[in-house]
């Protein structure tokens, strides 16, 4: 593979880092090995003597070392399944027989003493094998002549990044050089700005950052990568993942797979091994919900397990659910196999396993210690591990939890939460919180810790309230004829207004079924469905999740929902099924029974639900798989079931799962669809207790509103920066603009570091919100704003560009995605846009908004602002009539009468705005006419509305009025830019597309302010 100068300065940058770690380095073309093999054979000799002394005299060395090579080398049952044995083998778990027949375990690295291996880091290791493409691996760290980790790395100033290193890892050495990674720990990628390290073979969304978490959470560029270098390439470090953390899934009935630990994982595992070897009897591991707690408790318990000072214990994980128990078995039992394990059925199970001192892994739920009774077993080496601590755990003797203690009185209980309570009933933090430690916390690894790792996705809070009327004083009227008409005495009218006066009569309510239904179909086909992702749907009550069941089973069977999956082109029919506890008990409601799922029917709901081409795409629930549910390619939560506290928050932390889907979509979101209205309480169930600032959002929830709001600010800062800028229109986005920016900041000491601050503050927060109306009259701006950046960009120090080279692609990309998006948008209701001639226009002109036009450009006019425009309005107004005349009087009157309106309700508005539309086309017809009324300007006859709007919108007109406004100058625009047949072909095409607009707004494209807007649309460019 051709390198670049700059991509080989970081890979000697890499060895240099690690020469103090205690690698030696080593040619790869001066290794003593052909390129033909996979291993050192020279110093596994060396090891095997070394580490054996007076075992290894017994046996004929080069035998074992040819039986090691031969191991290393087959990979005929899969990498994974080869992965396993030979890092069995490296552990010391394959024994060997002498020349006397006898069997014995041969060390071949020493793991209690890492630099007591030969240590050598090696570049352009080549590898080749006749009939094969012969291969060049960056950079290979070899213990004792088998290569444990193998590095590719990129350019920090190309376009590759570490994910094209991963790939060209899995898609090119992997595959065509299996037998090389059979030994391997883990591969590592890295651009010189970003590292990754990860199985190798894994998909690339598998691939995890290396840090700890007891750094600045700030580290970025380079000195983050030099710091995971430092922390992960460290060779106390591999030996250990290759010990204690590296673990499989081979156990048969799916993919083999290969567990390597999240960095929390590992420090939260050492700690509680060091607590137990210690004699501690608790502590509390806060992990943020959906980061792995579940694979912690495999890790933990393997490094447990493994160590002979814990004296073979007992280690029960304890949940309170069936399924996370299942969850928690099928992790276990595949990646740790069976021998140790065990899953008691019943009550009396448990009972007999603890009290006959059963050692290894028991699996079971709280509740069947319910009659376990007191000193079941005493002993203190048994050690609890309980997921999801916030749920049942009390100090009260009679509860659940308080029973299980009072049956293991002496073992050390570990509580594994990502969402810690602390109330009068249930405190976290006393239960399984040390005294001596911060905070009562063990380990923590925090919301912004783990988006910053990419280790889970924002959530984002769409608040959709459903409002609905009701006349009171008529519903009382015929309450009270009803009653009286039955004769009802006062308790029987009490007692049916509390029946049917609850919250269920306003969902039950067949008109909110249906359009709370109808607009979660909408959305989700709308987004998340052509992605790929699934939806969960949270309903009041079971009666109510069935019914939700059905009617959007109704809904994508109709014609609207047919067209968008025709559009898409993944399925002819897609569906809705729900998941309701159901009991077999005869009391049970004969309308249930039909939703009972028998275990086997419910994995196997849950499988077609996390197989992205299965065309089951909603799941309905009411409390089963609200909690303890981990599906990363769900996309979406539809909340409508009033919750609180931390069953709110695990509900709501459904879609924060990160996913990769089989064609490439990376989820970087997920979204709370909320129909009830829970903002505040969701901002109470995130608020981190051991925070400083205890009563702010735990910082992955996040109101769409609040994003708008921060993007405002962020814009309005650079507005406030560049207010000094002579005659500077954020509205034009041209060469000039550009340049009279790049003076100023130039000028002005500091000016431009705050301009790039804001402006990538700006452009992480416009991919999120940039389909909202309230941010459309920004987009202009930011788009000039993201010109600037990049010529900024340009002039950048080499530093300064690998800093920002990995962020200004995606926002460049961003913005031409978000133009491209909002123009589809807009003409998908009448005509798509085809990439033909006319198509390919269209989009030369989006791109010319990301980029800076050049100076031989004389076509770009400085147009001048709202302000001056409306100046040169009242100044041609007194020009061009007397100030007195009735002509003046009517036309300045009526500006001002807008200017003093009084806006009270929607109709006030709508009003308002057909007489805005009035004036406008008055304005607009004044230039074809000027003898019969007065010039208001030369070239600029586009945007008057929006002006009007600007200037003279009293208190109580809304966004949507003001964006309604500015989509109508939209409109105009377009419509000058077109070349028409005819002026029927001009007069249909204007209407259609301003039917288009105003459907958009849920108004109906006739009467006012329909006509008022085709009349001032028609001024534009009707010629008399």
């Amino acid at each position: 593979m051709a390198k670049g100068i700059r991509e080989r300065e970081f890979q000697n940058l890499m060895i240099q880092w690690s020469l103090p770690m205690g690698w030696a380095y080593t040619a790869g073309r001066s290794l003593p090995r052909k390129t033909t093999q996979t291993v050192v054979v020279s110093a596994i000799r060396d090891a095997l003597l070394r580490f054996n002394p007076g075992v290894i005299d017994g046996f004929d060395v080069d035998a074992v070392v040819e039986e090691i090579v031969s191991t290393v080398n087959a990979v005929e049952g899969g990498l994974v399944r080869a992965n396993e044995q030979v890092l069995r083998l490296l552990r010391g778990h394959q024994e060997f027989r002498d020349t006397d027949g006898a069997w014995h375990a041969l060390k071949i690295i020493d793991f209690d003493h890492s630099t007591a291996n030969t240590l050598v880091v090696s570049d352009e290791v080549t590898i080749t094998v006749p009939g094969k493409t012969s291969r060049r691996l960056d950079l290979v760290y070899w213990v004792n002549g088998l290569p444990l980790v193998v590095v590719e790395v990129k350019s920090p100033t190309t376009k590759s990044s570490w994910a094209d290193a991963a790939r060209e890892i899995n898609d090119v050495y992997v595959s065509e050089y299996p037998w090389f990674f059979t030994a391997n720990v883990f591969a590592v990628a890295s651009d010189g700005l970003k590292l990754r390290f990860g199985a190798a073979g894994a998909p690339t969304n598998l691939w995890q950052p290396f840090r700890s978490t007891a750094d600045d959470e700030n580290l970025s560029g380079q000195a983050d990568v030099h710091r995971s270098v430092e922390l992960l390439l460290n060779p106390a470090t591999i030996l250990d993942m290759l010990l204690n953390f590296a673990l499989f899934d081979t156990s048969g009935g799916g993919v083999d797979m290969k567990y390597l630990p999240r960095y929390p994982q590992l420090e939260a595992a050492h700690l509680i091994h060091k607590r137990v070897l210690a004699g501690g009897s608790k502590g509390l591991v806060w992990h943020h919900q959906g980061s792995g707690k579940t694979l912690l408790m495999v890790f933990t318990a393997s490094l447990l397990l493994a160590d002979t000072r814990t004296e073979s214990p007992t280690i029960v994980l304890l949940s309170d659910r069936t399924q996370l128990v299942r969850q928690t078995s099928g992790v276990f039992t595949s990646a740790m196999g069976d021998a140790y394990f065990h899953q008691p059925d019943t009550s009396q199970e448990l009972r007999s396993l603890l009290a006959n001192d059963v050692r290894g892994v028991i699996s079971t739920t709280v509740h069947k210690f319910a009659d376990a009774g007191a000193n079941l077993s005493t002993r203190s080496n048994i050690i609890v591990m309980v997921d999801e601590a916030h749920r049942t755990q009390s100090a009260k003797a009679k509860s659940l939890a308080g029973k299980m203690r009072a049956a293991l009185p002496n073992a050390k209980v570990f509580g594994m939460t990502g969402t810690p309570v602390r109330n009068l009933a249930t405190d976290t933090f006393s239960l399984f919180g040390d005294q001596a430690d911060p905070g009562r916390v063990l380990h923590r690894y925090s919301v912004s810790r783990s988006l910053l790792d990419e280790a889970t996705v924002p959530v984002m809070l769409d608040p959709r309230p459903v409002s609905f009327e009701i006349n009171a004083e008529r519903l009382q009227a015929e309450f009270d004829q009803f009653a009286d008409d039955f004769d009802l005495d006062d308790p029987d009218r009490e007692l049916l207004s509390r029946k049917f006066g609850r919250l269920t009569s306003v969902f039950t309510n067949p008109d909110r079924i249906q359009a709370v239904c109808q607009d979660i179909v909408t959305h989700y086909l709308a987004g998340a469905y052509r992605n790929g992702l699934k939806a969960q749907i949270v309903a009041y009550n079971r009666e109510l999740a069935v019914a939700y069941t059905n009617k959007i089973n109704d809904l994508l069977s109709g014609f609207e929902a047919l067209q968008v999956l025709a559009e898409v082109g993944k399925h002819d029919g897609i569906s809705a099924e729900v998941n309701i506890s159901v009991s077999d008990t005869k009391v049970e409601d004969p309308a249930m029974r039909p939703y009972r799922l028998s275990a086997v029917q419910e994995e196997e709901q849950k499988r077609r639900f996390l197989t992205p081409d299965n065309p089951m795409c909603f799941l309905v629930v009411t409390a089963k798989l609200m909690t303890g549910f981990d599906a990363p390619n769900e996309g979406v939560l539809y909340l409508d079931k009033p919750l609180k506290a931390h069953t709110l928050f695990q509900t709501i932390t459904r879609p924060n799962r990160t996913w990769v889907s089989p064609n490439g979509f990376v989820k970087t979101s997920g979204v709370v669809v909320d129909y009830i209205g829970l903002a505040e309480e969701v901002q109470r169930a995130v608020v981190d207790p051991t925070s400083p600032e205890t009563g702010k959002g735990g910082g992955f929830v996040t109101d769409l509103s609040e994003l708008v709001t921060e993007f405002r600010t962020a814009f309005a800062c650079i507005e406030d920066l560049l207010v000094d800028v002579d005659g500077l229109d954020l509205t034009v986005h041209g060469y000039e603009s550009v340049r009279a920016i790049n003076v100023f900041l130039d000028a002005n000491a500091g000016a431009a570091e705050v301009f790039i601050k804001d402006y990538r503050l700006l452009a992480r927060l416009y991919p999120l919100i940039h389909s909202d109306k309230r941010v459309a009259k920004y987009r202009d701006g930011f788009a000039l704003f993201g010109s600037v950046y990049t010529t900024l960009f340009k002039k950048s120090s080499d530093e300064e560009r690998k800093e920002r080279l990995s962020e200004l692609g995606p926002m460049v990309l961003e913005i031409i995605n978000a133009h491209v998006h909002s123009f589809s948008v807009v003409t998908s209701q009448e005509t798509p846009l085809i990439l033909d001639a006319q198509g390919i226009s269209v989009l030369k002109e989006l791109l010319s908004l990301v980029r800076p036009k050049s100076e031989n450009d004389s076509s770009d006019e400085n147009t001048p602002s709202a302000a001056e425009i409306l100046d040169q309005i009242k100044a041609a107004l007194e020009k061009g009539v007397e100030p007195g005349s009735v002509k003046y009087t009517a036309l300045a009157e009526r500006i001002k009468q807008l200017r003093d309106r009084i806006i009270q309700n929607a109709q006030d508005a709508l009003d308002f705005l057909s007489e805005a539309l009035r004036i406008a086309r008055v304005i607009v017809n004044a230039e074809k006419h000027p003898d019969e009324t007065v010039i208001v300007l030369d070239d600029d006859r586009v945007g008057v509305l929006s002006r009007i709007i600007h200037d003279h919108a009293p208190s109580g007109l809304t966004i949507t009025e003001r964006n309604l406004a500015e989509e109508i100058d939209q409109v105009v625009t377009r419509a000058l830019a077109r070349t028409w047949d005819n002026a029927d072909a001009r007069n249909r095409g204007v209407r259609r597309a301003t039917a288009a607009v105003y459907r958009r707004y849920t108004l109906k494209p006739v009467g006012e302010p329909y006509d008022s807007t085709v009349a001032y649309i028609e001024a534009h460019y009707l010629v008399d």
